[in-house]
């Protein structure tokens, strides 16, 4: 009996461990399209995007913001939106520093990032 006890323990600990792995996952992605929001947001202050690409990205991250938080309403937005902030920030030191990449198309990945997300929640809720 015990031994059986001691399976479920672990069972049970084991899809806690799966959960607490798909809450952080989730994070880290919605934290990743903060950032590629960010990225946006700057490109259009330096005009390296045309202005209505403005509208078009605040209606993506809105999607994507809305998907993963149905999915952990837990997560936390504001601490994601810093921790996207810096990531923004050293994205466009590593551009400027290496000179290897264009601006112009470094913003347009991230847009396009966006985009392509906001696409793929759109898709799947008409599928259900």
């Amino acid at each position: 009996m015990l031994r059986g006890v001691g399976g479920w323990l672990l069972a049970g600990g084991v899809v806690l461990i799966a959960h607490g792995a798909q809450g952080a996952s989730l994070s880290v992605s919605l934290k990743n399209f903060y950032t590629e929001y960010e990225v946006v947001k700057q490109c259009l202050a330096q005009s390296q995007l045309p202005p209505d690409d403005a509208e078009t990205a605040k209606t993506a991250i809105t999607k994507i913001e809305l998907h993963y938080l149905q999915r952990d309403a837990k997560l936390n937005k504001d601490r994601l939106r810093k921790e996207a902030v810096a990531n923004k920030d050293r994205g466009f030191q590593m551009v400027a520093a290496t000179r290897k990449v264009d601006l112009r198309q470094y913003c347009r990945v991230s847009l396009n990032e966006l985009l392509t997300k906001a696409k793929e929640i759109e898709a799947s809720a008409k599928s259900q």
